[in-house]
């Protein structure tokens, strides 16, 4: 049995509907992830992740209700609980952290590619052993500012690498209704690939123009403010 969000995102499937969807779901949500050991922010973000995967996959043809569906397809919450840690970091290996980013991202323009450790090494002067270590303390390092692309002049602002952010699921919810493409701009203009690219060097690599990539950029960027700003009114 589906509900009603569900009718209205399966004959309209826009990322507002699938919001909605999923905010008809949240007390499900809330009730499943209080079973499972972990952070339950981060546990939430991925409920959420798992629930929009379920809702796609979801066939009201099999008599099954819309709620029972997406429990089963929450399971990979115990998993995902148990390898979530708590990370201390020391200031200094966070400085460390972002300018091992910083320098990445130059690599990856001089290379057109990501660099590997050893290249990393070198252009920064850590071992790849500290890098190794910087890596794993350090697993996601916001670069420069969480709400704030490469380009200074760039008129799209998406947020920035990691998870969770403020945006939370209004991101999750925008980048998984994305074309291909734009999901590969997303990735590259955030850093979520591994690297954050400027226009022109996503252009190269997808063979369109850096103009396209800022419209597009702007685009994504807009379909993110726009659910988020919804569901906080």
């Amino acid at each position: 049995m589906s509900t009603p969000e569900y009718l209205e995102w399966a004959n309209q499937p826009t990322p507002e509907n699938m919001g909605r969807v999923v905010d008809a779901l949240d007390p499900l949500l809330n009730s499943e992830i209080q079973r499972y050991t972990g952070p339950k922010p981060l546990l939430k973000t991925k409920a959420r992740e798992l629930t929009i995967g379920a809702i796609k996959k979801y066939d009201p043809a099999s008599g099954a209700k819309l709620q029972s569906w997406v429990v089963t397809q929450l399971q990979p919450l115990s998993r995902y609980g148990q390898r979530l840690r708590p990370v201390h970091a020391s200031e200094a290996v966070i400085r460390q952290a972002a300018e091992l980013n910083r320098l990445r991202r130059e690599l990856s323009d001089e290379l057109g590619r990501d660099p590997d450790d050893d290249e990393l090494a070198d252009k920064s002067g850590i071992s790849t052993r500290k890098i190794l270590r910087i890596r794993r303390s350090t697993p996601a390092v916001v670069a420069e500012s969480a709400f704030e692309s490469q380009d200074e002049d760039d008129v799209a602002r998406l947020p920035a690498m990691t998870t969770p952010n403020r945006m939370g699921s209004a991101e999750e919810i925008v980048f998984t209704s994305l074309a291909p493409r734009d999901q590969a701009i997303f990735r590259f203009k955030t850093g979520r690939g591994g690297t954050e690219l400027s226009n022109e060097e996503i252009a190269r690599r997808l063979g369109v123009s850096a103009p396209y990539v800022s419209q597009r950029s702007k685009y994504i960027a807009d379909q993110i403010n726009n659910l988020y700003m919804r569901k906080m009114i």
